[in-house]
Protein backbone atom coordinates (compact mmCIF):
# COMPACT_ATOMS: atom_id res chain seq x y z
CA UNK A 1 0.00 0.00 0.00
CA UNK A 2 1.49 3.13 -1.04
CA UNK A 3 0.32 6.80 0.38
CA UNK A 4 1.77 10.15 -0.51
CA UNK A 5 1.97 12.80 2.57
CA UNK A 6 2.49 16.21 2.08
CA UNK A 7 5.08 18.42 3.92
CA UNK A 8 5.45 22.12 4.16
CA UNK A 9 7.77 23.95 6.10
CA UNK A 10 5.72 26.00 8.80
CA UNK A 11 5.84 29.38 10.79
CA UNK A 12 7.31 30.80 7.56
CA UNK A 13 5.96 33.23 5.81
CA UNK A 14 8.19 32.20 2.87
CA UNK A 15 6.91 28.67 3.08
CA UNK A 16 8.03 26.48 0.77
CA UNK A 17 5.91 24.76 -1.64
CA UNK A 18 4.40 21.63 -0.50
CA UNK A 19 6.73 18.62 -1.52
CA UNK A 20 4.90 15.00 -2.12
CA UNK A 21 7.05 12.46 -0.26
CA UNK A 22 6.27 8.46 -1.12
CA UNK A 23 6.15 6.45 1.84
CA UNK A 24 5.42 2.71 2.12
CA UNK A 25 3.90 0.10 4.97
CA UNK A 26 4.07 -3.46 3.93
CA UNK A 27 2.50 -6.24 6.03
CA UNK A 28 5.35 -8.94 6.07
CA UNK A 29 3.30 -12.03 7.64
CA UNK A 30 0.53 -11.23 4.84
CA UNK A 31 3.40 -11.07 1.88
CA UNK A 32 4.71 -14.17 3.32
CA UNK A 33 1.38 -15.89 3.58
CA UNK A 34 0.81 -15.16 -0.13
CA UNK A 35 4.00 -16.55 -1.24
CA UNK A 36 3.30 -19.69 0.32
CA UNK A 37 0.12 -19.81 -1.50
CA UNK A 38 2.09 -18.95 -5.08
CA UNK A 39 2.71 -21.28 -7.41
CA UNK A 40 6.49 -20.64 -6.87
CA UNK A 41 6.37 -22.44 -3.51
CA UNK A 42 6.13 -25.61 -4.91
CA UNK A 43 9.65 -25.23 -5.67
CA UNK A 44 10.91 -24.55 -2.51
CA UNK A 45 11.60 -21.17 -2.96
CA UNK A 46 9.49 -18.12 -3.65
CA UNK A 47 10.34 -14.28 -3.83
CA UNK A 48 8.31 -10.91 -4.73
CA UNK A 49 10.09 -7.70 -5.37
CA UNK A 50 8.39 -5.42 -2.14
CA UNK A 51 10.03 -2.09 -3.29
CA UNK A 52 11.85 -1.18 -6.55
CA UNK A 53 14.16 2.39 -7.42
CA UNK A 54 16.80 2.59 -9.89
CA UNK A 55 19.10 3.11 -6.64
CA UNK A 56 17.64 0.71 -4.46
CA UNK A 57 15.60 -3.21 -4.30
CA UNK A 58 13.67 -4.36 -1.63
CA UNK A 59 13.31 -8.48 -2.06
CA UNK A 60 11.35 -10.46 0.27
CA UNK A 61 12.37 -14.08 -0.23
CA UNK A 62 10.35 -17.48 1.53
CA UNK A 63 12.57 -20.55 1.53
CA UNK A 64 11.74 -24.29 2.46
CA UNK A 65 13.86 -26.33 5.26
CA UNK A 66 17.01 -27.95 3.57
CA UNK A 67 16.61 -25.65 0.44
CA UNK A 68 19.75 -23.71 -1.30
CA UNK A 69 19.95 -20.71 -3.64
CA UNK A 70 23.54 -21.39 -5.36
CA UNK A 71 26.18 -19.21 -5.45
CA UNK A 72 25.76 -15.67 -7.14
CA UNK A 73 26.67 -11.92 -6.52
CA UNK A 74 24.38 -8.65 -6.38
CA UNK A 75 26.12 -5.69 -8.37
CA UNK A 76 25.53 -3.21 -5.37
CA UNK A 77 25.56 -3.93 -1.15
CA UNK A 78 23.10 -6.21 0.31
CA UNK A 79 21.61 -7.06 3.49
CA UNK A 80 19.88 -9.69 4.74
CA UNK A 81 17.88 -9.30 6.83
CA UNK A 82 16.06 -12.93 8.52
CA UNK A 83 12.03 -12.56 9.45
CA UNK A 84 11.27 -16.06 9.78
CA UNK A 85 13.19 -18.87 10.61
CA UNK A 86 16.95 -19.69 10.87
CA UNK A 87 18.97 -19.14 7.50
CA UNK A 88 22.85 -19.85 6.88
CA UNK A 89 24.89 -17.41 4.34
CA UNK A 90 28.16 -18.88 2.72
CA UNK A 91 30.52 -16.22 1.89
CA UNK A 92 34.39 -15.35 1.55
CA UNK A 93 35.37 -18.28 2.87
CA UNK A 94 33.14 -17.66 6.07
CA UNK A 95 29.53 -18.93 7.53
CA UNK A 96 26.88 -16.34 8.59
CA UNK A 97 24.71 -17.75 11.51
CA UNK A 98 21.16 -15.86 10.74
CA UNK A 99 18.22 -16.68 12.58
CA UNK A 100 15.26 -14.91 13.18
CA UNK A 101 15.88 -11.50 13.92
CA UNK A 102 19.92 -11.31 12.61
CA UNK A 103 21.01 -9.24 9.79
CA UNK A 104 24.36 -8.84 7.79
CA UNK A 105 24.93 -6.68 5.02
CA UNK A 106 28.15 -7.49 2.25
CA UNK A 107 30.01 -5.76 0.04
CA UNK A 108 29.48 -5.53 -3.57
CA UNK A 109 29.88 -8.39 -5.55
CA UNK A 110 30.62 -10.89 -2.88
CA UNK A 111 29.94 -14.60 -4.19
CA UNK A 112 26.98 -15.77 -1.59
CA UNK A 113 24.77 -18.72 -1.31
CA UNK A 114 22.16 -18.94 0.86
CA UNK A 115 20.60 -22.59 2.56
CA UNK A 116 17.91 -22.70 5.02
CA UNK A 117 17.91 -24.22 8.06
CA UNK A 118 14.27 -24.19 8.36
CA UNK A 119 11.43 -22.80 6.90
CA UNK A 120 12.77 -19.17 6.27
CA UNK A 121 12.01 -15.78 5.11
CA UNK A 122 14.07 -13.19 4.30
CA UNK A 123 14.29 -9.68 3.48
CA UNK A 124 17.12 -8.88 0.69
CA UNK A 125 17.99 -5.23 0.54
CA UNK A 126 20.43 -4.11 -2.29
CA UNK A 127 21.40 -0.76 -2.86
CA UNK A 128 22.79 -0.17 -6.17
CA UNK A 129 26.04 2.38 -6.94
CA UNK A 130 24.94 5.35 -8.98
CA UNK A 131 25.17 4.51 -12.91
CA UNK A 132 24.21 0.77 -12.28
CA UNK A 133 20.81 0.16 -12.95
CA UNK A 134 19.52 -3.89 -12.16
Amino acid sequence: MQTHIAVQQAGSANALPSMRVSSTQLDLESEIAQLHRSPQWSTGIARKVLIQYPDLQITLRTMRARTRIPKHHNLGRICVQTVQGHIRLHADGEIFDLPKGKMLVLDRAIVHDVEALEESAFLLTVAYPQGISH
